[in-house]
């Protein structure tokens, strides 16, 4: 698989799910991929997939908004279940769309 159609297929993959998967096979292009993604970089995870260490998952990482999201839906002592989710679902598709945009170039 060519560099622009692993990059073709990240996007999608991205826009439809919020995820990609990979295989082995392509991580050269993903770590292309990563380089060109520049100050972005840190709002993505990789990891493996414990079913089979030769498939990965990238994925926007959610655990950087949490504590933003748990200060903003904290109200009277209380946290707001349904705010704090809202929130990190925005907070990860605004994330999809600054690295599309940035792919997509």
């Amino acid at each position: 698989m060519e560099y622009q159609d692993v990059k073709s297929d990240l996007i999608a993959s991205l826009r439809r799910y919020g995820f990609y998967i990979f295989s082995r096979d392509v991580q050269d292009h993903i770590r292309e991929i990563m380089r060109v993604l520049g100050d972005l970089r840190p709002l993505v995870k990789i990891r493996s997939l414990q079913q089979n260490p030769n498939y990965f998952l990238l994925e926007v990482d959610s655990s950087i908004y949490e504590a933003h999201c748990r200060d903003r839906c904290f109200r009277n002592g209380v946290q707001d279940p349904q705010c704090y989710n809202k929130c990190i679902v925005d907070s990860v598709r605004n994330a999809v769309e600054r690295i599309v945009a940035v792919l997509s170039r």
